[in-house]
């Protein structure tokens, strides 16, 4: 049933009409769950959806217009020049009945009848989604907590608010004031976030409780958060906002915090106001002065104590009580922060002209001010320290006394300032006395940590940055090379990499009732300026495709090369000719070539490969070759020459070389040693000969697995392929889960498919302990690994339905360079990897498609042959052949796809192949790309760049498509699903055409959405490894459902979705699986997992003979150390924040897990970085292990001295002393557990060798004995 409202207040949308109406409907006894309300913002009517027909009589029966008595007619002789109830022209109007309101909201009258039209389908069954969730919810509360009364958030009324630091005071913990706001405020502790409503400058800051280190109370009202990121700032928009609602703000009193706040449009803010902008990037403490009712009466302070109890029971930040003073900058004899911010830069500047310290070290000096370790006052301090200290060794011609990787500790080591931290931390002679200690320990693992972190062939240490809406955070880490950073060798430090991101390191993400404006004015502003750091102006330099994506550029500092100064313009120049583009999305796009990370480089000098120019393959404006060339054998094997053993022999490759983007795949005919370049390969002019080194980004080096996905899964339903099918592709996912933990077996094959702890064979591992009879899960890190990776998995098959198809896979795309295909057939070819996969094909029909995948034409029918024995495709392996015969070539057919690098989708099963039916494939119209009237310049590039992150809405497309398709009763063929797949299209091609793509372009998406895109449990690592599941999703009872203080974004209403994605999405009953088949219950009481296995090393090694391992402890401690520190800066350069570092179980399982479902686009890219990095350090270090320094500085070896090590490194990794984590602790001071994982492994594989009468110098083979 179906209620009309008339005269409703204009500001008032779905969310906070329900909340009006709601004590009304509680009268009544009308479930909340089981009404809607529909109201359009700037609209004076609205409609309440009722799910029950009585619950809607009842209402209407207290709340429904009352029909009035018609009034009598008008005397005969009275005048009527214009009766009311004719119009103008004489036809009778409709007679409305006079009606009484008895319905009252927010001091009017709101008249309400039954609606003339029919209740929405989809609110109907949101309304029954919304009640079965809340019903699980409560059964799952009821099971695992004890039913709590409902608890409403807790408010302060605060007099004022200040912005600024602490600072210690003869050892007592101060807070200076830097920007102080004398109006009243009001903060609010809700379930995710602390907000504070400024009404009188009508902005909101909102502080998640993550962000918040500590909160520190004293007795006379006083509260102060200390942050280890910046909040948000949220201006109410003036143009928007209701009369009557400014004059309720301008009114503000305690009974008015307590009404429900009215949902309006917002400003993201980069600080509250100019003063406060000086600060805002760099003062992290907030506090406001408590004035509660009860104070200004002169009695207890028990309602403030009782207010401070419930945050403490609610257990959602860190508490602690402290009287301190708030002094001013002066009285605390502090200069005012921007002064004493500006004075450091200056200073940091001479010592970088001067030449008297390292780059690497004022850099870090300066990141130490940035990123609020220390004040600038303090941190000038020490810098002048260290100048004294540099000049003082160079006088006496000594070695540098601190080192840059010292120096770094200091990262680590400095904590929050907090009421009970140590002062000394803070104080420069402390820093002092630290960093001497460090430098000493640091020397005495010099061999190890130098080589740890020396760059590579493929990576260097690079500078970069994070600018968020407050902040710019410097970094360094690890990064792959492109050829700008090849060319430059020595002058990497002029280079740095900027991220643009929000304040918690992920993207911006589109929300409508927030304006991003003045965000990105402030990043633009960031690129037009630059960035100076220690009197290095950094400029705008270029990005890459993917870093574009991806919201990264490259910036540049002037310096000289080869007797010339290089400025960026000069650095674009050297790559080729540009100025015939006059798009500047096209330009940056050709720029970008240059800035892809290349691993792999072949000198084409060095192996005298000669380069052909050949044509392209065409056909009715079709181009069958776009992307890809040949590649002669003998051309082939120098490749093998550069990359690592462990890509096999690839052959297919991904390259760049000059202006020249593309495939290259192996022509046996091919003589000599050369590879060919056609047209469509080369993007821009270059010269030749300077042309030296062919680049390699990728190679198709073995297989991937086909997953399929929700696009995927949404148009082979509508193709016809059968339910039971999809169904039973996922259950056998699903079975395979729940049986990972069932034994130890069927754990290691498991880690080994998802290659976790690849480089010290883990698998092996868990299966040596297994025949010792040594449970893995009495160890929690152990035990948090595996749940770790099988949450993964789990929330991937829910969420994002990836389905593993065994009768699929996922290869790079290339042509047939033989002529030897007809058109329509294809070859799939690949590498079983000595039987983890199926084999190929056989001769038959396949399904062919590429991601992403919006429109029915996507997919498509092709013929798998098998060439015969001894013809050249046979040589090809881990790809898919097209034709290059036919009407029209088949990649561009699925998703505009091309052979320069696309990867397409395979599938050969029988059951779904040979019923599917196929509809024709997209064909758009070529965008010509936006051109200027003059030559583009590097500023058009920079701003191209910000555009593209305003109006990047490849997500808001897919998302909606995703919605249509799964209400509009023919799927994605649907027009308006045909519309967004070509809107889709153009928003790919945005980054190439500068032309983007208008939200109001897009089809309406409704209010509600199907229930496969609900967001799932919350998970969390607590105590480091053990991983919870949170049954809070969304909203949870006790929210304020009209509070939209604690909204990340927009709220959605679900529905249960009768589709073939919903339904295979409510067959996963996540929670059930993770309690009963993934987190059974741990084994109690005995020895622990390490006892037990040093035990059995003992035995184990006493039947070799009398090995000590005494005497190694020192060089085991030293690798000890190492590993932590490679561990911990891998925590911090692979986070999406310096100040939340990754967990060392994220960083062992080689991925960033997201609290709250599936990775994110820029955690999915970090995750395989991470993966690489922590492979490195685990095989470097079990190297070391392996090869005792003793023993090759001496040159003297025995067959004991690995032994001896790796049984050290175990012993010292069990003996470490439990790091103290506080509540002021930095996030990186946590312990290191994997370090005795690694050493266990090394040491398995030494017993082994020694068991199997190898000789130290054979060493470098093997296994496990007694396990495959």
């Amino acid at each position: 049933m179906e209620v009309f409202l008339r005269n409703v207040p204009q500001h008032l949308t779905d969310w906070s009409l329900q909340s009006q109406l709601k004590p009304l409907m509680d009268q009544l006894s009308i479930n909340e769950a089981t009404y809607q309300c529909d109201k359009r913002k700037h609209k004076n009517i609205g409609h309440i959806t009722f799910l029950h027909k009585s619950d809607g009589d009842r209402f209407l029966a207290r709340h429904g217009e009352e029909v009035l008595p018609e009034q009598s007619a008008p005397a005969p002789n009275a005048r009527a020049s214009n009766p009311p109830n004719l119009f103008r022209d004489g036809q009778k109007k409709k007679q409305h009945p006079r009606t009484k309101s008895r319905l009252f909201i927010m001091n009017k009258h709101i008249p309400c009848k039954i609606s003339n039209r029919k209740p929405s389908a989809l609110a109907l069954r949101s309304m029954e989604y919304e009640i079965e969730q809340h019903q699980q919810r409560k059964k799952m509360k009821k099971q695992t907590q004890p039913e709590k009364a409902e608890e409403l958030p807790v408010r302060f009324y605060a007099v004022d608010m200040s912005c600024g630091y602490w600072v210690y005071i003869d050892g007592s913990l101060t807070f200076v004031p830097e920007w102080t706001d004398m109006n009243p405020c009001h903060a609010k502790f809700t379930k995710r976030s602390l907000v504070i409503t400024m009404p009188n400058r009508r902005t909101k800051v909102r502080i998640p409780f993550p962000i918040i280190q500590e909160m520190v109370w004293s007795e006379n009202g006083n509260i102060a958060v200390t942050l280890n990121s910046s909040p948000t700032f949220l201006n109410l928009q003036s143009g928007e906002v209701e009369d009557h609602l400014s004059a309720a703000f301008s009114s503000f009193t305690l009974e008015s915090l307590y009404g429900p706040p009215q949902p309006v449009q917002y400003l993201r803010l980069p600080c509250i106001d100019d003063s406060h902008s000086r600060v805002s990037g760099f003062c992290l403490v907030y506090c406001f002065r408590v004035q509660d009712t009860k104070f200004r009466r002169g009695s207890s302070f028990s309602d403030f104590h009782g207010k401070i109890r419930k945050l403490k029971n609610k257990e959602l930040i860190n508490l602690s009580h402290y009287d301190f003073e708030i002094l001013s900058p002066r009285a605390a004899g502090m200069a005012p922060f921007d002064n004493a911010l500006a004075a450091l830069k200056t200073l940091l500047g001479n010592y970088h002209t001067s030449g008297s310290m390292s780059f690497r070290l004022l850099f870090m000096l300066q990141r130490l001010a940035y990123e609020s370790y220390l004040h600038p006052r303090t941190v000038a301090i020490l810098a002048m320290r260290l100048h004294q200290v540099f000049s003082d060794a160079k006088m006496r011609g000594s070695q540098v006394p601190i080192s840059e990787d010292a120096f770094k500790k200091l990262f680590q080591w400095i904590d929050y300032p907090s009421p009970h931290g140590d002062p000394r931390k803070f104080e420069v002679d402390g820093i002092m006395e630290y960093l001497a200690t460090a430098e000493a320990e640091f020397r005495e693992g010099l061999a190890v940590d130098s080589e740890l972190f020396t760059e590579t062939d493929s990576l260097i240490r690079i500078y970069r940055a994070i600018v968020t809406p407050t902040q710019i955070l410097l970094d360094e880490g690890m990064e792959a090379k492109n050829r700008i950073l090849r060319k430059y060798p020595e002058h990497l430090d002029y280079f740095i990499r900027i991220q643009f991101s929000d304040e918690n390191g992920q993207d911006l993400y589109f929300n409508s009732k927030i304006s991003l404006d003045q965000i990105y004015e402030r990043f633009k502003s960031v690129l037009a300026r630059g960035i100076g750091i220690a009197g290095r102006g950094y400029a705008f330099l270029g990005f890459s495709h993917s870093s574009l994506r991806s919201h990264s550029v490259w910036l540049s500092a002037p310096f000289y090369y080869d007797n010339q100064l290089h400025l960026p313009e000069l650095i674009i120049t050297s790559l080729g000719d540009f100025r015939k583009i006059n798009s500047p999305a096209r330009r940056a796009a050709r720029i970008g070539q240059a800035f892809s990370e290349t691993p792999y480089t072949v000198s084409l000098d060095d192996y005298q490969i000669q380069v052909v120019r050949i044509g392209d393959v065409e056909r009715n404006d079709r181009v069958f070759s776009d992307g890809v060339g040949p590649i002669s054998r003998e051309a082939m094997e120098a490749i093998y020459d550069v990359i690592p053993q462990s890509k096999r022999f690839p052959t297919c490759f991904q390259i760049r070389w000059g202006g020249a983007k593309g495939m290259l795949t192996l022509d046996p005919s091919l003589k000599g040693c050369q590879f060919g370049i056609r047209p469509s390969m080369e993007k821009f002019a270059t010269v030749d000969k300077i042309n030296t080194h062919l680049e390699i980004c990728d190679m198709a080096s073995k297989p991937i697995p086909l997953v399929l996905n929700r696009q995927l899964v949404k148009i082979l339903e509508d193709m016809g392929a059968p339910e039971s099918w999809f169904f039973e592709q996922q259950d056998k996912e699903i079975m395979h889960l729940r049986n990972i933990t069932a034994s130890v077996d069927n754990t290691a094959k498991f880690l080994k498919r998802q290659s976790v702890g690849d480089a010290i064979n883990l698998y092996r591992f868990l299966r040596y302990t297994n025949l010792l009879g040594i449970d893995y899960r009495r160890d929690s890190f152990l035990y948090g690994v595996v749940n770790a990776v099988v949450l993964k998995e789990l929330r991937l098959l829910k969420h994002k339905a990836r389905i593993p198809i065994s009768e699929g896979m996922t290869l790079f795309g290339v042509m047939d360079e033989t002529g030897y295909l007809k058109e329509g057939e294809v070859f799939v070819t690949y590498d079983t990897m000595d039987g983890r996969h199926d084999d190929p094909p056989d001769d038959c029909d396949i399904i062919v498609t590429r991601s992403p995948a919006l429109h029915p034409g996507d997919i498509q029918l092709a013929r798998n042959v098998i060439p015969p024995d001894g013809h050249p495709l046979g040589e090809l392996n881990n790809c898919i052949v097209f034709s290059q015969k036919g009407h029209r070539d088949l990649p561009s057919q699925l998703s505009g796809g091309d052979l320069d690098g696309d990867v397409f989708n395979v599938i050969w099963d029988p059951n779904v192949v040979d019923v599917v039916r196929t509809f024709p494939p997209a064909s758009y119209a070529r965008v010509k790309p936006l051109e200027l009237d003059r030559p583009v310049e590097s500023s058009d590039m920079a701003n191209f760049f910000i555009d593209f992150m305003k109006t990047d809405h490849l997500g808001v497309i897919a998302t909606r498509h995703m919605i249509l398709a799964d209400q509009r009763p023919t799927g994605t063929l649907d027009p308006d699903c045909r519309k967004l797949a070509e809107l889709h299209s153009s928003a790919v091609d945005f980054s190439k055409t500068g032309h983007p793509v208008s939200l109001n372009q897009l089809p309406k998406g409704g209010r509600w959405r199907p229930d496969f895109l609900a967001p799932g449990p919350q998970a969390f690592i607590h105590n480091k490894s053990v991983i919870e599941m949170d049954q809070h999703v969304e909203r949870d009872e006790g929210d304020d459902e009209d509070d939209e203080d604690d909204e990340d974004g927009p709220r959605h209403r679900y529905y249960a979705s009768e589709r073939l994605l919903g339904k295979l999405y409510r067959a996963i009953d996540e929670q059930k699986i993770w309690d009963q088949d993934v987190r059974k219950t741990l084994p109690q009481g005995g020895a622990s997992f390490w006892d037990l296995l040093i035990t059995a090393f003992r035995e184990r090694v006493s039947t070799i003979g009398p090995i000590e391992w005494q005497h190694r402890s020192d060089e085991a401690r030293r690798l000890c150390h190492a590993y932590e520190d490679a561990i911990l800066s891998i925590m911090i350069d692979s986070s999406e924040h310096p100040g939340q570092p990754l967990k060392e179980l994220e960083v062992f399982v080689g991925f960033i897990i997201n609290k709250s479902g599936v990775q994110t686009r820029r955690q999915r890219d970090r995750s395989t970085r991470l993966k690489d990095e922590f492979d490195r350090i685990t095989a470097w270090i079990m190297k070391q292990m392996r090869t005792p320094a003793s023993s090759l500085a001496t040159g003297h070896t025995s067959q004991f001295d690995a032994l001896e090590l790796c049984l050290a490194c175990v012993h010292i990794g069990c003996l470490k002393q439990p790091i103290q984590i506080t509540a002021y602790s930095r996030p990186i001071a946590q312990e290191v557990e994997s370090f005795r994982v690694v050493a266990a492994c090394a040491l398995i594989r030494e017993l082994n060798l020694l068991e199997q009468g190898m000789t130290a110098h054979k060493r470098g083979g093997g296994g496990y004995v007694g396990v495959r």
